[in-house]
């Protein structure tokens, strides 16, 4: 396979593959969503969009979790940062 199938096949498998979150009694949860899903949760940090019930739900999990992979990672620093820390950082501030 040469390099430009075999990226789109990883691309692929990035955007349709789960979420795995290890919460603290040690079990497994899964988020699943299309695309950039966990890209639309970032303003629902700030404060800065309503987000629907499933999404709510969602960063409440990731709040809960002790791990997790790719941007998790980056929504748990904010969403376990305190106030006054996330709103320096609040890229959605005007």
């Amino acid at each position: 396979m040469n390099f430009e199938k075999r990226l789109r096949a990883l691309e692929a498998r990035m955007i349709s593959d789960p979420v795995v979150l290890s919460m603290p009694d040690g079990s497994k949860r899964e988020l699943h969503g299309g695309g950039d899903f966990l890209l639309h949760l970032f303003p629902g940090v700030f404060g800065k969009a309503n987000l629907s019930p499933g999404q709510a739900a969602q960063l409440d999990l990731i709040r809960q979790s002790v791990h997790a992979q790719r941007l998790v990672e980056l929504l748990q620093c904010f969403l376990h940062a305190q106030a006054d820390a996330r709103a320096s950082l609040d890229p959605f501030s005007s």
